[in-house]
């Protein structure tokens, strides 16, 4: 009989152990599956962020180019073509290589230095090299910063000296953008020469061609965001000064999808050859 009892106290001891080892798993197991849940959601989280980020810095460019735009439609309005805003026209473009320092082959050799904190003027430039070689290259500057008839640049960003609000549109001492917008303007490239060169055909150059590049990022530097990486995006459009009347199928002569050959230089032709018009 007292074989008997000790051999139930000595079982039931043991099975008093391997309960509490699988307690122990068990609590592994879930603290696991908990910081991965933990991990997966906050992952989440910096995706969503990055998204919302990334598709404000896109509708701060986006808009960017509708105000340049109407930008430089003053420039036409008063002055008939973009020959304020555009920078000087290079002869030439190229450079030895991709090494070159900056400042080779710049359309503006007096222009402002870009490591200065208010300058972005022809801050970035690309090389387009032949493939496989070191050079000679085509060097585009992306530009010079836009600026308004009145001087203005079409730069809100908090790298302006003097404590400017980044994002203040209005001048009203608030942030209007959540983010920032800066707007450049170039002449496009045509081979190793920039487009508007004086010639014997055009002796003052041309200057109804503009490229408009604009810089949205998001979030500001202020407020949500600040001191964090911020999402880029830039947008790049051709700008040409419209040409005097419209060119297109005259309403009442269009017998099918394609195009009829009738041209109309005007307006008043054609309410004269619309069908149904008073």
């Amino acid at each position: 009989m007292q074989r008997t009892t000790a051999g139930l106290h000595k079982g039931g001891a043991s099975q008093e152990g391997s309960a509490f080892v699988i307690s122990i798993l068990v609590l592994f197991v879930l603290s696991v599956l908990g910081m991965a849940l933990m991990l997966t959601t906050t992952t989440e989280k910096d995706i969503a962020i990055n998204y919302r980020w990334g598709e404000q810095a896109f509708f701060n460019a986006d808009a960017a180019l509708e105000y340049g735009k109407n930008v430089l439609g003053e420039y036409v309005l008063r002055n008939g073509d973009f020959a304020a805003v555009l920078p000087p026209a290079r002869d030439d473009v190229m450079v030895p290589s991709s090494s070159a320092p900056w400042g080779d082959k710049h359309p503006e050799p007096g222009a402002c230095d870009p490591t200065t904190p208010d300058c972005r003027d022809y801050q970035y430039f690309v090389d387009h090299c032949p493939p496989g070689a070191a050079g000679p290259c085509v060097r585009v500057y992306i530009g010079k910063v836009l600026r308004q008839f009145d001087g203005r640049r079409v730069q809100y960003d908090f790298r302006l000296p003097g404590g400017e609000i980044a994002g203040d549109v209005d001048g009203d001492g608030n942030a209007d953008l959540d983010g920032t917008v800066t707007l450049w303007v170039r002449r496009p490239i045509i081979g190793s020469r920039d487009y508007g060169v004086s010639d014997g055909v055009n002796p003052t150059g041309l200057h109804d061609r503009v490229i408009l590049t604009a810089e949205g990022t998001a979030p500001g530097a202020m407020g949500a965001g600040a001191g964090r990486p911020v999402s880029l995006r830039r947008l790049e459009m051709m700008v040409r000064r419209p040409t005097s009347g419209i060119e297109g199928d005259v309403y009442g002569k269009i017998t099918g999808a394609g195009d009829s050959g009738t041209r109309q230089a005007g307006y008043d032709e054609v309410r004269s050859t619309t069908v149904g018009s008073p």
